[in-house]
């Protein structure tokens, strides 16, 4: 019995030639979704799975392993791997005041951690800062087994580097990236990266207060920002709330740096953001 589930894949062509694209795959406790791009920042492809990557080194490597064969994929020889884990567990260290040997107490001072977790780091020269973020130990040691070259990025880092992409000194610019009933928030002042956190809601209103109280902790005016949304699907009454107070809420636009055929990738590519910015 397959114990995976294909929930969407689209290609451009017929026959995926992994060591000639980039993966991005970002993974949860219920599946994966994923990305394959060229060279030339052309999509290739997408896709998701959902399998149970949450019990057990053993088991999370053949469910991975097992999804890609099903879609043609049997060797793991990418050009580049970019692992994405949505942590919430995470923390940015100016780069000047970065200590290799205190990850832990960095992480320690905002989140209890685990015997059974991997710190990871990863040095984001956009943001000068250090990104240390904690992973499932099994997680960790089923991909490093299978995807040995991978390089690992807290979903913070890829959504606040878009930011310092796409941000404007004239502007404040904000990112809400939805995740079930969770949601990262980043915010640059300007070109200068001042909060990241997450946070869980269980309803619209408990989002929105989520978010002004952040605002008014950062003495943020809500008439002057750039606010923009992605992730999973936000219900009407989510986008209603929004709209309501925050003058400029707009969706991100994760093909900023790529090139697609819309008539084949014809589908809302926001819920692919994290697997899809460069």
């Amino acid at each position: 019995m397959d114990t995976f589930r294909l929930i969407n894949l689209i290609k451009s062509e017929e026959s995926i030639l992994s060591q000639e694209l980039d993966l991005s795959i970002c993974l949860r406790t219920d599946g994966f979704f994923f990305s394959l791009i060229d060279k030339n920042y052309q999509l290739k492809a997408i896709g998701e799975f959902e399998t149970d990557l949450s019990h057990g080194m053993t088991q999370i490597m053949t469910n991975l392993r097992n999804s890609f064969a099903s879609i043609g994929i049997r060797l793991f020889n990418f050009s580049d791997i970019r692992v994405i884990v949505p942590s919430s567990k995470n923390v940015f260290v100016p780069f000047k005041l970065y200590d290799s040997t205190k990850s832990k107490d960095y992480l320690r001072d905002i989140a209890y951690l685990s015997t059974s977790e991997t710190i990871l780091e990863n040095i984001s020269n956009k943001l000068d800062a250090v990104s240390i973020f904690a992973m499932p130990m099994h997680n960790y040691s089923a991909v490093k087994i299978l995807m040995p070259k991978a390089k690992y990025f807290s979903q913070h880092q890829i959504i606040a580097e878009y930011c310092f992409d796409v941000s404007k000194l004239s502007n404040n610019t904000v990112l809400l990236n939805k995740r079930e009933n969770a949601c990262d928030l980043v915010v640059f002042k300007g070109s200068q990266f001042v909060f990241s956190n997450c946070f869980d809601f269980s309803n619209e209103s408990d989002l929105i207060y989520q978010i002004l109280f952040a605002f008014e902790q950062l003495e943020m005016d809500v008439e002057d920002m750039n606010f923009l949304i992605t992730g999973q699907d936000f219900t009407n009454d989510e986008k209603k709330v929004l709209s309501r107070h925050i003058k400029n809420v707009m969706y991100a636009n994760p093909m900023e740096f790529l090139k697609y055929d819309p008539q084949i990738f014809n589908i809302d590519l926001q819920k692919y953001f994290l697997t899809l910015v460069k």
